[in-house]
């Protein structure tokens, strides 16, 4: 038994100093940085809807009514693939004006000048377009159709990986150009890569934290709605993906 143990330990005895020799080995570490812009593929549009009503469900009503008009312009100018989302619906109460001027938060009944006149209905409207020249076009037919505070949110990439992949073999050349002017600064001969590391790798990216209502709507708005959308064009900035890497590298004896 101790006869076959001996060469193992002989092993770990030489291998061990081996390892320290090469951790000690000079080498040359680097970040590599990059950037590349890829033009949007995505529109992210929003909008407000109000209804407004005697009761609270005309108010709903008005307000339905008036959404379902702007999901179809919106589907009959984007086609069917848009995706049209919504969040924070709301009915609220409307009294007198003579009420608002009692000043203060304090709950009231509903008699008097406080008593209770209407209704307002609210929501919030989210669209999410891969025809990214008719978003600003978007924006303007959904205003017309009742909507307010219809803006373009943002654009993006529906799928950043391809842009990340390009990204970061530049990252790595940089890396690379960056140690090759090192070495021959220090008048040393750049050796073979023997490290790479992402620094971001943990930093997952997330598009949308919230929870949406989709909206399920498939009546064909008529063909006229398209006809009066007036055409805004607009040239987006193209969206910039960045890439860093730490290299580290040996140098050539």
């Amino acid at each position: 038994m101790s006869m076959s143990m001996l060469p193992i330990a002989t092993l770990f005895a030489i291998s061990a100093p081996a390892q320290d020799a090469a951790e000690r080995a000079p080498t040359i570490q680097v970040l590599g940085t990059a950037t590349v812009e890829t033009p949007p593929d995505r529109a992210r549009i929003s909008y407000w809807v109000n209804g407004e009503g005697k009761t609270a469900d005309a108010a709903s009503a008005a307000l339905a009514a008036r959404n379902t008009a702007v999901v179809d312009g919106v589907r009959t100018l984007l086609g069917r693939g848009a995706e049209v989302t919504a969040s924070e619906v709301s009915v609220t109460q409307v009294r007198g004006p003579d009420c608002d001027r009692q000043g203060g938060y304090t709950p009231r009944l509903s008699e008097g000048p406080c008593a209770v006149i209407g209704h307002v209905a609210t929501l919030q409207g989210h669209i999410r377009t891969a025809v990214v020249d008719k978003a600003a076009t978007a924006v303007g037919l959904v205003a017309r159709l009742g909507a307010r505070d219809a803006r373009i949110q943002a654009y993006e990439l529906g799928d950043r990986s391809a842009a990340l992949r390009r990204a970061t073999a530049a990252a790595v050349a940089d890396a690379r150009a960056r140690a090759e002017a090192l070495a021959t600064g220090a008048g040393v001969r750049l050796g073979e890569l023997i490290a790479l590391n992402d620094p971001n790798a943990s930093n997952d990216e997330v598009n949308d934290a919230g929870v949406r209502r989709r909206i399920m709507n498939d009546l064909a708005a008529p063909p006229a709605m398209l006809a009066t959308a007036v055409p805004i064009a607009v040239t987006p900035r193209p969206i910039q993906t960045q890439a860093r890497v730490n290299a580290r590298f040996a140098i050539a004896r």
